[in-house]
Parts: C-alpha cells; sequence; structure tokens
C-alpha cells in the first residue's frame, strides 16, 4: 500500500494521474463535439453557422492578451514545486493574477469605446440572410467570454504547476458537460444566435474562475492573493519570460484562428463551414496528444531544474514515436473515409474537397511532431528563439494563405500554412530541442537555488 502511495506521489504517477483524468476529459470533449456540431449546423444553417465559426475563431486574438503570463507561471509555479519555496508561488500568482485582471479590464474599456466603430458584418462577409443586430451581439458575448477566460485560465497553469492536472481537467469536464446541456435547451427554445452562443460555450470559463477561487481560497491557502505581495519586479520578470510565450501565442492566433477569418472574407462565410467542420475532425488526433502534454510539460520543468536529463530525453523519445505513429495512422483514416464520416456525421454542406483533406492529412502529422517539441521548449523556457521563428512563419503563411484562397479556394489556406511550417519553422526547431537534450548537459548544476521557504500556510 505504501509504495502503491509512494509511486502515486512519484513524477511517474502524477503524470498517469493527468494522462488518465485528460483521456477521460477528452473523450468526454470529443463526444461533445460529435454530438453539438452537427445539431449546431442543422439548426443554424451554412450562413449562420459560419458566422458563429469565424467569430469563435476570430476572437480567438484577444487570449494575447495574456502577454504570455500565464503559460510561464506554470514554469514558475514548476520551481517552487521543485524547490519547496511556497512563498515564490505566491508572489508569482498574485502578480499573474494582477496583470491579467487589468489587461482584461482596459481591454474591455477600450473595445466598447471603439465599439461604434466597428463593423462585422463587413469584416466577415457576412450574407443579408444573418442581421447585423445578430452579428454585433454574437462577437459582444464571444469578447466578453474571453476577456472573462484570461485570469480564469491561471487555474489550469497554477494546477499544471503542482503537476495536479486532474484538477484543472474535473473544471474543464463539468464546464464541457454544461455546454452541451446549454446547446440542447437553446435549440430546444429556439434561441437566437447570442443567447445560444453562451449558452453553447460560456460554461468553461465560468468553471475554471469558480476553480480559481477555490484553489486560492482553500485548498492552497498560501496562494491567496494580497496587494503586500504584488510588486513591479516580479511582474516585470512574469512579462520578461513570457515574451517567448506570448510570441508563440501570436504565432498560433495566426495559424489556427485566422483561416476562417480568411475563407469567409474571401469566399463568404458559407464556405467557412466545410473548412471548419473538418478542422474539427483533424483536431480530433490532438485528443491523444492533450493528454500527455498538460502533464508532461511541468514534469519536464520540474526534471530540468533538478538536473534529470536522461529521464527527459527517454521520455520525449518514447513521446515522438507514439505521437509519430498515431498521426499517420489518424491521416491515413482521414484520406480514406473523411468524406463519408463528415456526410454522415455533418451534412453534405459540410462535406469537403478532396484536396482539402489530403491537405489537412498532412497537417495532422506535421503538427504534431512540433508539439511534442514546442512541449519540451515551453517547459525548459527555450521559447524566444521558437517565438521569433514562428512570427516569421506565421507572417508567411497569412500571406501565402490570402493569395492561395483567390486562387485555389479554402485549400490554399492550409497549404500555406503547411509550407510556412516547412520553409521556416521545422528544421530550427528540431535543432533547438537537440540542443537542449544533448548529453554533454547532464552535468550541469541545477540553475534554481531555491530561496528559504517559508512554508505552505
Amino acid at each position: 500500500m505504501l509504495a502503491i502511495e509512494g509511486w502515486m506521489n512519484s513524477r511517474g504517477g502524477r503524470i498517469a494521474a493527468a494522462v488518465s483524468s485528460g483521456a477521460a476529459t477528452r473523450v468526454l470533449s470529443a463526444l461533445s463535439t460529435v454530438l453539438a456540431l452537427p445539431l449546431a449546423v442543422r439548426y443554424l444553417g451554412a450562413d449562420r453557422f459560419g458566422v458563429w465559426a469565424t467569430i469563435t475563431s476570430t476572437v480567438v486574438f484577444l487570449n494575447l492578451l495574456d502577454l504570455g503570463v500565464a503559460g510561464t507561471l506554470t514554469n514558475h509555479i514548476a520551481r517552487s514545486y521543485a524547490t519547496g519555496d511556497c512563498n515564490y508561488a505566491a508572489r508569482y500568482t498574485a502578480n499573474a493574477l494582477a496583470l491579467t485582471i487589468a489587461v482584461a479590464c482596459l481591454s474591455g474599456a477600450a473595445i466598447v469605446t471603439a465599439w461604434p466603430w466597428f463593423e462585422w458584418v463587413r469584416v466577415l462577409n457576412v450574407p443579408p440572410s444573418v442581421s447585423r443586430t445578430e452579428v454585433q451581439s454574437t462577437a459582444a458575448v464571444a469578447i466578453a467570454l474571453v476577456l472573462l477566460g484570461l485570469p480564469a485560465s491561471l487555474c489550469g497553469r497554477i494546477f499544471a504547476g503542482y503537476q495536479e492536472v486532474h484538477a484543472a481537467n474535473m473544471a474543464v469536464a463539468v464546464g464541457t458537460i454544461a455546454n452541451l446541456v446549454g446547446l440542447f435547451i437553446g435549440i430546444a427554445f429556439r434561441m437566437p444566435l447570442p443567447a445560444l452562443f453562451v449558452l453553447a460555450t460560456g460554461w468553461i470559463p465560468l468553471c475554471n474562475l469558480t476553480a480559481l477561487g477555490g484553489l486560492l481560497f482553500w485548498q492552497k491557502a498560501w496562494l491567496r492573493p494580497r496587494l503586500s505581495l504584488v510588486r513591479w519586479t516580479d511582474a516585470r520578470e512574469l512579462l520578461g519570460s513570457g515574451s517567448g510565450f506570448f510570441l508563440l501565442q501570436i504565432a498560433g492566433v495566426v495559424v489556427f484562428s485566422s483561416d476562417n477569418l480568411v475563407v469567409s472574407h474571401y469566399l463568404g462565410a458559407a464556405q467557412v463551414t466545410s473548412y471548419s467542420v473538418t478542422w474539427r475532425v483533424v483536431g480530433l488526433a490532438a485528443v491523444a496528444q492533450g493528454l500527455a502534454f498538460p502533464a508532461l510539460w511541468p514534469a519536464y520543468a520540474e526534471a530540468y531544474a533538478k538536473g534529470d536529463l536522461a529521464w527527459m530525453r527517454s521520455t520525449f523519445r518514447t513521446t515522438m514515436r507514439a505521437t509519430l505513429i498515431f498521426n499517420l495512422g489518424f491521416a491515413l483514416v482521414l484520406l480514406a473515409a473523411g468524406k463519408s464520416l463528415i456526410r454522415w456525421w455533418a451534412g453534405s454542406v459540410a462535406v469537403p474537397s478532396t484536396g482539402l483533406l489530403a491537405a489537412m492529412a498532412l497537417w495532422v502529422v506535421i503538427s504534431g511532431c512540433m508539439t511534442v517539441e514546442s512541449c519540451l521548449l515551453a517547459a525548459v523556457n527555450r521559447t524566444r528563439v521558437q517565438g521569433v521563428l514562428s512570427i516569421v512563419a506565421a507572417a508567411l503563411n497569412i500571406s501565402l494563405s490570402i493569395f492561395l484562397v483567390q486562387q485555389i479556394g479554402a485549400v490554399g489556406v492550409i497549404v500555406g500554412t503547411i509550407a510556412s511550417y516547412l520553409l521556416v519553422l521545422v528544421v530550427p526547431q528540431t535543432l533547438l530541442v537537440r540542443g537542449v537534450l544533448r548529453p554533454e548537459h547532464d552535468s550541469r548544476a541545477v540553475q534554481n537555488t531555491p530561496l528559504p521557504a517559508t512554508g505552505c500556510q
């Protein structure tokens, strides 16, 4: 019994707990998508669902307002966990919370001021069948939910730093179930698009915010935010160490959230439906990766703080092989049966072209391998070079996507993404990973000398 308890408290045991809870959450999320997406497509129709999908992916740009603070907070908490310095964790948590709340409030005020001059109907190229009021109201509630999610997202980052990802997974699982129930209720009562959007997407940030309150004031009360802990030096350190994450976030938003906007603007909102649905199917390949990576990130960070590079090398190689095998298999299934599955699942309006399906299959393999590498680099704070390269790739991506979408249709958007990754990011990022895992680094001294611990009370 003691042996089992000891293993559960070990790094491997914590990863296992995170993976198992993540598996349940991801399966739940996948099932929710399987049920919700065809219902939403059929209820809203091609035009209105295209508007929904495009607004959702466009407002994701506002997540950049966390300035990389959430990402770097995980590494600071992981360092605190490795060294036993709870005061260190409390300081950086308080400053991260202060920064995200301040940025969210200031951004909200700026958006409200500029709102009368921004026309979503024109930007999204919305057809006359969807009213201006409906589009503007949906965009407003979507923006409000993203701004609420900025401080709420710190919950998962703190849990991850303590290698308690299962607790963050529980909050997401509850929110996922509530979102699905909300969608059913909204459709049953024939609610308009803005109300349906809130009911079907608003519960996860609310659950994260609730979990954050419980975490700070009950479960880990030593993290309770206090004004005395808010210091400009610590806030500046968070912004500095988060700069690499910020650059990666910019690139990630361009790569993963601009596609629907480009397709909608140049081809019309109805064309977003087949692209968005195919992208959602491709996203199911990331489910397996999503099980392990939230747990691997803080585990890598702890191992790096302790100089355990042998464990990092072994874990990285195993993860890369498993990811490559799984994603190749997924891509082959997508090519063989993707059209039939999408037609059965979401209807004929969502069926993609053969070219789009093939390009998406290739993207599954490339992005899977790049994500394995990014997880390691994020954990050891080697993100600045990667971030600069990602910005260059993102700029090339958006340029190619805009050019190609006008030449070959929606498939040009994903082709632009693939080309930008291959030309700019793949080789340099792989070399960065090899540098981190180089065997001659095994004997390095641990750089993060702990401050005197104050105890966790």
